[in-house]
C-alpha cells in the first residue's frame, strides 16, 4: 500500500508537474481517467483532499443529490406569468406581457422574445439581449 502526503499545502498542487499529478491521482483516488488536463488533475486531487481532511457530504444530503432529477435542473428558467417587459425601440414604445404560453403584443401571443425582437427590428437579434432581460433567465 502506497502513503499518501495528507498534509500537502493545497496551493502547491497547481505546481506539481504533469506526470506528478497523475501518480497523485492515481494513489489518493484510483477512478481510470483518460484526461490529459493538468487542470482537470489539480481540481480532483484538492476537492479530494479538501474532502478527507474536512469531511464530505452528510448522507441526507448525497442522497439527496442522487435523487436530483438532472432533466429539471437543466430546464431554462422561466419567465413569472404576468411579467410585464416594456421596450422602446426606435421612438416606439413595445409592451410585452409573459403569458403560460409565451409572449403576448398587441392580443397576439409569441414563443419566443427572439421572434418578437426580429418582429420589431426586422432583423434577427437575440430576444433576451434585445429586451435586456437576459441576466433574468440565468
Amino acid at each position: 500500500m502506497q502513503v499518501i502526503d495528507m498534509n500537502i499545502d493545497l496551493r502547491a498542487i497547481p505546481q506539481l508537474s504533469y506526470e506528478e499529478l497523475r501518480a497523485y491521482y492515481d494513489k489518493l483516488i484510483a477512478i481510470p481517467t483518460t484526461s490529459t488536463r493538468k487542470e482537470y488533475y489539480v481540481w480532483r486531487i484538492t476537492h479530494k483532499l479538501q474532502e478527507m481532511r474536512f469531511g464530505g457530504l452528510d448522507n441526507k444530503t448525497r442522497q439527496m443529490l442522487e435523487n436530483m432529477d438532472i432533466k429539471e435542473l437543466a430546464k431554462p428558467h422561466k419567465f413569472v406569468t404576468g411579467t410585464e417587459i416594456v421596450k422602446q425601440y426606435k421612438g416606439a414604445t413595445y409592451k410585452i406581457r409573459v403569458t403560460d404560453g409565451g409572449f403576448e403584443m398587441d392580443g397576439e401571443v409569441y414563443k419566443s422574445l427572439g421572434s418578437l425582437a426580429k418582429l420589431i427590428t426586422g432583423r434577427k437579434v437575440s430576444g433576451q439581449e434585445f429586451f435586456g432581460v437576459k441576466s433574468w433567465v440565468k
